[in-house]
């Protein structure tokens, strides 16, 4: 098993249904780590998703200010005017 981490110093007592500790004791053993750190891995894993989430919708905030269509241009020569 791993040890703890040094920084982590604050405790969570957690309520949970039967079938819901048996999800998590399950998940536990299939990647051979406590429920402890499979818990601190969830919230690590959904904390990185919200980031990503973040900078993707700002990537796509950008690329569409960058990307405003026009209202219909048809004037063929217009990029010929200085």
């Amino acid at each position: 098993m791993a040890m703890y981490k040094k920084n982590l110093n604050n405790d969570l007592r957690l309520r949970l249904n039967d079938s819901d500790m048996n999800f998590l004791r399950e998940l536990a053993d299939e990647r051979c780590i406590s429920i402890s750190e499979l818990i601190r891995s969830i919230i690590g894993e959904y904390r990185r998703s919200i980031s990503f989430m973040n900078s993707f919708s700002k990537a796509i905030n950008l690329v569409e200010k960058e990307c405003e269509l026009s209202n219909g241009d048809t004037e063929t020569n217009k990029h010929d005017k200085l």
